[in-house]
């Protein structure tokens, strides 16, 4: 064997033993932790898991959830804000008795408590109010332990543990503890809150408490043992990401098996094996396969979220926007009450232009859940989205970019940058009046922005309206005392008002705060003077 043949031999072999090496420390590191093998095949996506237990011929649920619907869950929280709190008893009572006398009412009742799921920091002492008029009704309770529960997860994020900072995880850990002294209150009161137990699955399965996990569904299965949600949070809670795998997960949905004809949407939990895997193929970048997926979760029953992560893959990377459509439409009609199902169907619509379904998918959205972050962050996206549509129309075509503009507040009434462009548009076409109109709102929002007050300026001087923009000037530098602009701006407007010791005040300052045009200025008029 000559030495160019030994020397690739030697490579090769180098290659196959690293290679070992690697796959080896894999497996010890993977034992060591007591990761899952399922979790390892989710960061390499690799095979898929197919169940293997599910008995043939299980009867399979396609109905839309028994549920309440949106203006019913907006009068819940309508009833909270206005103090009617009796009223409000009354009614969550009712949706418990529904649920303990058929088991098949559950989502009514979880729906009406997710009236709650809410982040906006004011309605703490809405609850609080709520707590103190009736301290022994467990209503009150269970609600705030609802707000704290989504106040958690707002903290924590829905990242990946390694994505996540130690702080998010510190505010999860308040206000789930918050949550939890509430639940106790609520369920020493009643201990048949379906909502309560659910709620904290959430809580001991994201803090990673196994043994109070384990214990909490233990009781809950006793006390509703034919609940698709209860058998749903004791399935997800098993997942490879929370240190389960799709074997556990797989052997649950067998043991549910037997109850599947007195609640046949229990079929169902043998597709959230598919879903997530779904969940992970898409997170690969392996688009089709995902699609395939979501489809197996599918044949094991309607469930709005088969059909929403399967519109999410036809939406965002397949582009496949008509098909997106009717998988959504789909799922909402499962499930009207999900607030993440119109934020992507009005992303749907935003694709296909279809701006007037967008932005009405897009109000359900913040209806259902006030200042939810995503919806805000899409709300943001959509309206930029359309300011930059106008600014590529602004040189070639006012109209069209105006109406692009006003699309864009449609979106996000707060965007200044869109009223300012608009009034900028309404300018060059000589609508004086829409203009000033934009441009004061622009200030409104954002009374710091200079451009906006110095197009006011323009207008308002065509009328020689000095005062008016004398005010202006004043008003800004209030909020920003070292503009030099803004002073240069003002020294003009006291110069044609003939109060030439203000102006040259003005071009002073202006001038030592470093604006060249302003001790040109200043030099000039004191020679005039």
């Amino acid at each position: 064997m000559n030495e160019k043949v030994r020397s690739i031999f030697k490579f090769v072999f180098l290659i196959i033993v690293v290679f070992g090496v690697i796959v080896f420390s894999a497996i010890i590191i993977v034992n060591y932790f007591g990761i899952h093998f399922e979790l390892l095949r989710l960061f390499l996506g690799s095979e898929v898991y197919e169940v293997t237990k599910a008995s043939k011929n299980l009867p399979i649920s396609t109905e839309p959830d028994e549920t309440i619907d949106i203006t019913q869950m907006v009068e819940l929280r309508r009833m909270l804000q206005h103090e009617q709190l009796e009223k409000l008893n009354v009614i969550l009572e009712e949706y418990q008795n529904l649920f303990e006398k058929d088991p098949y009412n559950e989502y009514k009742v979880y729906d009406a408590y997710r009236a709650f799921d809410i982040t906006v920091p004011s309605y703490e002492d809405f609850f609080k109010k709520w707590i103190t008029t009736f301290p022994d009704k467990y209503q009150p309770y269970l609600a705030i332990a609802q707000y704290y529960y989504a106040r958690g997860w707002e903290n924590r994020g829905h990242k990946w543990v390694k994505d996540t900072r130690e702080e998010q995880f510190e505010g999860m850990r308040f206000y789930f503890s918050k949550a939890e002294k509430n639940l106790k209150v609520a369920l020493k009161i009643n201990p048949k809150l379906i909502v309560g137990y659910h709620i904290l699955i959430g809580i001991y399965n994201a803090n990673g408490n196994d043994t109070a996990e384990g214990r909490i569904i233990e009781k809950a299965l006793e006390l509703f043992p034919h609940s698709f949600l209860i058998k749903s949070a004791s399935l997800w809670a098993k997942e490879p990401r929370w240190g389960g795998s799709y074997a556990i997960m797989e052997e649950i949905a067998k043991n549910t098996e037997k109850y599947c004809d007195i609640n046949p949407r229990l079929a169902t939990l043998y597709g959230f094996i598919y879903c997530d895997q779904g969940k992970n193929f898409r997170r690969n970048k392996r688009y089709k396969e995902a699609i395939d997926l979501f489809t197996k979760a599918i044949s094991f029953g309607d469930h709005w979220e088969f059909y929403n992560e399967r519109a999410d893959v036809y939406h965002f990377y397949l582009k496949e926007y008509d098909r997106a459509l009717e998988d959504i439409n789909r799922s909402i009609k499962l499930r009207p009450t999900i607030d993440r199902s119109y934020r992507m169907r009005s992303r749907i619509y935003f694709a296909k232009g279809n701006y007037s379904d967008s932005i009405e998918n897009l109000h359900t959205a913040e209806i259902l859940r006030p200042g939810d972050p995503e919806t805000k962050k899409w709300k943001k996206w959509a309206s930029k989205n359309l300011l930059n549509k106008g600014h590529r129309l602004f040189k070639t075509d006012l109209h069209a970019a105006i109406e692009n503009y006003s699309l864009s507040v449609k979106f996000d009434d707060q965007n200044f940058e869109t009223y300012y462009w608009r009034g900028m548009a309404f300018y060059t076409l000589e609508n004086f009046k829409s203009a000033l109109s934009d441009l004061e709102l622009a200030i409104e929002i954002n009374p710091h922005d200079f451009e906006s007050y110095r197009m006011v300026d323009y207008i308002l001087a065509k009328d020689r309206q000095w005062g008016k923009i004398i005010n202006y000037w004043n008003k800004f530098l209030e909020l920003e005392p070292d503009h030099a602009g803004a002073y240069l701006e003002r020294a003009g407007a006291h110069y044609h008002n003939k109060d030439f010791g203000k102006a040259l005040g003005d071009l002073e300052k202006s001038c030592t705060l470093g604006s060249q045009e302003a001790c040109k200025r200043y030099n000039g008029l004191r020679t005039e003077q």
